[in-house]
Parts: structure tokens; sequence; C-alpha cells
């Protein structure tokens, strides 16, 4: 079953293709990597970490409608903060994009992100029906 790369125009692929893609498509699966507060190359809620996990899942959302799917075939998260003390906007900004109970959901506290003043970084697993 070949792989099938998925691209979203707002959302860029990274400059040095070894990184990888944003999101991958095989067969029913949709993986998307490490989504986060971006659009358009801009970061969108500095200092904000709510408002920062509404844009992340507002990314994940179009990659999964860019691959076929809706947010209800999210079947897995890892959620990644700057801090812990973040969780609870986590929490908040998941139930805006998320029917209870939702998607299962790892989250961790203390990551040390790649660009300066990210506060989140969410990757997900979808599977289609």
């Amino acid at each position: 079953m070949p792989r099938q790369n998925i691209k979203v125009p707002n959302i860029g692929e990274p400059a040095d293709p070894r990184v990888g893609s944003q999101c991958i498509r095989k067969g029913n699966w949709i993986f998307i990597s490490g989504q986060i507060a971006y659009d358009d190359g801009k970061l969108v809620g500095k200092g904000d970490p709510l408002e920062q996990c509404r844009q992340t899942f507002r990314n994940i959302a179009a990659f999964v409608e860019a691959a076929g799917g809706t947010m209800d075939d999210v079947a897995s998260l890892n959620i990644f903060l700057s801090d812990i003390r973040f969780r609870e906007a986590a929490i908040e900004a998941r139930a805006e994009f998320f029917e209870a109970p939702g998607p299962s959901a790892t989250v961790v506290g203390g990551a040390d992100f790649a660009f300066e003043d990210l506060l989140v970084e969410i990757s997900a697993i979808a599977v289609l029906e």
C-alpha cells in the first residue's frame, strides 16, 4: 500500500526534506507529525498556551480534513508542553475540538522545543473508516 504525502497550503513542509513530512496517509491511517502554533509561517498566541493549543489543533484539523477525515477520526494525541502547568489550557482547547471522551492522549511537560516562544506541540494519529 503506497504512502501518500498530505500537504496543506498554509502549513509548510519542513525546509530540510530529511526531517520528513508533516502528514502521511497510509491506507486508512493518518499520521500527523508534531504540529505547532504556526499559521502561514507566523507564531500564533505568543505567551498564551491556550491560543497556541487552539492553533495547533486547527493545524491538525486541516491535515485530517485534507486526508479525507474529520476530527472524529483522530484516535490518539501526543501533547508536549514546555511547562506542565499548561495542562489545563491543553485540556480546555482539546474540549473545543473533540466531543468527550475524545481520543486517547499522552501529555508530557518540560519539553524543549526547536523554536523560541513555542509552548506546545501536538502529534496525532487518525483512522478513517
